[in-house]
């Protein structure tokens, strides 16, 4: 009989556990608490020797995955630039109203014409951003290490690893992952132990890194606002480094500058483009990003106002900048209650929204089966549960005390892109780069909820 009780037990458990899977696994949000909490317990339980290694292999594995199996249709902005690229490997310069306005895109399609020289295939700078995509992912963990437990830096490496739209962004060619990839290793050479033996080199290589990451996106000017930030904390904690400090930055600066300049001298002196690297219409970030029809996003509407005012050689004109002016100042001047529905409105597009249409949208047709609808959906709930879960657990971090300056970078970098996309045009994807230091920094709520339970398991 005993026997027969505890076989009775175990079917019942089996099919209780069966259950709750099943119930688990159709709601993202459970999921990922699930999940992390298993990750976490599996952390703690194994060491894993070379932590690192093996963190780009899985992180690079899955990104590959991804790859191979989605392959999204080139498309939209992308297949512009793409386009591009391939005239850049005919010999053609650069032309038409998206490289006149925004000529800095030259140095991204240059980008992409250098891997398309050697594999002339999507699939080449497919595989480099998979590459440079876990090259983030461990350089972010490497970052924090120094700055909390090593279970901690562990469980926001394989966070940030298996994160949904981090992990499908290479399958899109899309400037944010080089670009991102360049952005974290400037901050790792500046701040992290593991670059200390470059001594004084450390800065000047800092400064060209930066200026890489910008020349392919420009969120340069983000990082930057984070490495001055850094500074002053580093100057306030430890004082009487001030003349290493302030010469490594300002010589950062420098290199930073000079690189920026000499490649936009470099691209009009081989005519990929006359325009160099200028932005010659940064209005129109701030016409759609103060757009109330569009929360903040691209507006067609706006585009067929402006358009017409272009000259016969695409340049704006007197009346594209009296018009881009008007446009800006009327919705300024609006009640402030509209204006801060607004803001709301774009804080839900650029944090709320999840971006997965760009990966799935070619298999979400009219014939697309219940199952796969309803995997999309757990995904894009798993997407949003892991980004407001590393929210939750960024904030969380913020009580640890006795911080160093380098461990606040990582939360420098995500309010300063934070209050940068208020007053221009933002869209899901752009979320991508400060998403990667929220991430990093919910290693440090993992480190302070490690601490409350060390105080309060014995006295339960």
């Amino acid at each position: 009989m005993k026997r027969g009780y505890t076989a009775l037990s175990s079917v019942f458990a089996v099919a209780f556990l069966a259950m709750a899977s099943m119930l688990i696994l159709r709601n993202g949000w459970l999921l990922v608490l699930g999940l992390s909490g298993l990750a976490a317990l599996l952390l703690h339980r194994y060491a894993i020797p070379r932590f690192t290694l093996w963190l780009f292999v899985g992180a690079f594995a899955l990104r590959l995955g991804c790859i191979l199996v989605l392959q999204p249709p080139i498309q939209s902005d992308f297949l512009n630039l793409y386009n591009a690229a391939q005239g850049v490997l005919a010999g053609k310069p650069l032309q038409g109203t998206y490289y006149t306005l925004w000529a800095y895109q030259s140095a991204y399609v240059a980008w992409e014409a250098l891997w398309l020289s050697i594999w002339n295939s999507p699939y080449a700078i497919r595989l480099v951003h998979a590459f440079l995509s876990a090259g983030t992912v461990c350089l972010l963990y490497r970052m924090v290490l120094p700055y909390v437990r090593p279970l901690s830096a562990r469980f926001g490496g394989v966070m940030l690893a298996v994160y949904p739209f981090g992990a499908l962004l290479p399958t899109i060619l899309t400037n944010q992952i080089p670009a991102a990839f360049f952005l974290v290793l400037g901050l790792w050479l500046l701040i992290c132990p593991d670059a200390g033996r470059l001594g004084f080199w450390r800065y000047p290589l800092a400064g060209l890194a930066l200026q890489m990451g910008n020349l392919l996106r420009p969120e340069g000017v983000i990082v930057l606002v984070a490495v001055l930030a850094w500074l002053v904390f580093s100057l306030i904690r430890t004082p009487k480094q001030w003349k290493t400090l302030a010469t490594g930055v300002a010589v950062l600066l420098a290199v930073y500058f000079l690189l920026g300049y000499g490649v936009d001298w470099l691209v009009r002196a081989t005519g990929l483009n006359p325009h160099g690297l200028d932005n010659l219409f940064p209005e129109w970030k701030f016409i759609c990003g103060l757009n109330p029809d569009t929360s903040g996003q691209y507006s067609s509407a706006d585009w067929e106002l402006i358009g017409p005012t272009l000259d016969a050689n695409r340049m704006p004109t007197a009346e594209t900048r009296q018009l881009a002016q008007e446009l800006i100042a009327q919705r300024l001047h609006r009640p402030l209650g509209k204006l801060w529905k607004l803001n709301i409105n774009k804080l839900d597009a650029l944090w709320g929204q999840d971006g997965m249409g760009m990966f799935f949208g070619h298999l979400l047709t009219g014939s697309t089966t219940f199952g796969r609808l309803q995997a999309y959906t757990v995904l894009r709930q798993v997407d949003r549960a892991m980004f407001f879960l590393s929210l939750g657990l960024a904030a969380l971090g913020l009580w640890k005390k006795c911080r160093e300056p380098g461990a606040w970078v990582c939360y420098f970098v995500f309010f300063a892109a934070f209050c940068a996309f208020i007053p221009i045009e933002v869209q899901p994807r752009y979320a991508y780069m400060p998403q990667l230091f929220l991430f990093a920094a919910a290693a440090f709520g993992v480190d302070w909820l490690t601490d409350r339970g060390k105080e309060v398991l014995p006295c339960l």
